[in-house]
């Protein structure tokens, strides 16, 4: 048994047998042959080239849906495992493994030495068909909308007045600290307070992550949101999957999780690292140059401020809920 990792490049496949550390390259044809794959080995490549079909627009997908789902289906009855790469961690990768300039040869040996050196990595099977759920698409429409407020907003630098949101977090600012777990204080920097006041210090990013978080659930004007597909106000677990794409597998998350994750997150954990100035240049450390302790700090940081929206995700949605009467926020 014999894992295999497999990148697609100038009309061609490299792969990488992990066994003898050589490597193949392979037309399309031949790939999708088979021939290759012995029972019991597993194959590697990344999402996009072997789990996303191809369309007249495409460029990094090989095959259409039809030869995708073949191909899955005579892996399976051959004994083959397939797994799917998060493409957006090649550069990572490559970086970690250290393999110098990109080519097809170097990423799939980049791909396995995280694979192999990062057990927490997900890994994605290959799907069962392409057709979109209609709770997929529902949330198509729900993150277009979700845009649409945002966008505005930010425009009044989401502080505009006559906006429901901002009247609604003015509201319960201090009730949604109250129920945050105290872990969970620092990502909304509900840790800085004046000692003067006792009021919570000026913060954009507070309330641009709270704003964010709020607009899943509540129109800037006063009316709660609802799914597309059910009518009901939307629940967590979808949100992550289909509006802010926790998901490694993400594309094209939106201006939501442009603000939770580019803007939030990534400010959080330079603080927390101590990263800002780190390089030998005076830049901002890539967590590409990263060593394996920093790494581990890095995820740890992470998860926390990712738990963090969660949790105020469902205190938010859970005052939104017990301040509507017919779909329509009350504020006292």
């Amino acid at each position: 048994m014999t894992t295999l990792v497999a990148d697609f490049g100038t009309n061609n496949w490299t792969v990488l047998n992990s066994t003898s550390q050589s490597t193949t390259t392979m037309s399309p044809d031949d790939f999708h042959s088979l021939q290759w794959l012995s029972k019991g080995d597993t194959l590697i490549a990344e999402n996009a080239h072997l789990g996303c079909p191809r369309t007249d627009l495409s460029l990094a997908q090989v095959y259409t849906a039809d030869e995708l789902i073949d191909f899955y289906n005579r892996a399976s009855r051959k004994g083959c495992t397939i797994k799917l790469f998060p493409g957006h961690l090649t550069p990572k990768a490559r970086a970690q493994y250290g393999g110098g300039e990109k080519s097809d040869d170097v990423d799939t040996r980049a791909i396995y030495h995280m694979v192999t050196n990062s057990p927490h990595i997900r890994l994605m099977n290959p799907p069962m068909n392409f057709k979109a759920t209609r709770s997929r698409e529902a949330g198509w429409t729900f993150k277009d909308d979700t845009n649409a407020i945002l966008n505005k907003a930010r425009r009044f630098k989401y502080q505009d007045p006559d906006d429901i949101i901002v009247q609604f977090l003015a509201t319960n600012l201090k009730a949604i600290a109250a129920r945050l777990s105290p872990l969970s204080h620092e990502a909304f920097d509900f840790d800085k307070i004046s000692k003067r006041s006792g009021e919570f210090l000026k913060s954009d990013g507070r309330i641009n992550r709270l704003y964010t978080l709020t607009a899943f659930f509540l129109h800037p004007n006063g009316t709660v949101r609802q799914r597309p597909d059910t009518g009901e106000m939307p629940g967590i677990q979808w949100l992550r999957h289909n509006v802010l794409h926790t998901s490694p597998f993400h594309f094209r998350g939106g201006i939501a999780r442009s603000n939770i994750y580019w803007h939030g997150c990534k400010n959080y954990l330079l603080k927390k690292m101590g990263t800002r100035k780190a390089s030998s240049v005076g830049k901002v450390l890539s967590h590409y140059d990263f060593t394996v302790e920093q790494d581990q700090e890095f995820r740890m940081h992470r998860k926390v401020f990712i738990g963090a929206m969660i949790e105020a995700m469902q205190i938010i949605r859970d005052l939104v809920r017990e301040s509507s009467i017919n779909g329509k926020l009350v504020l006292n």
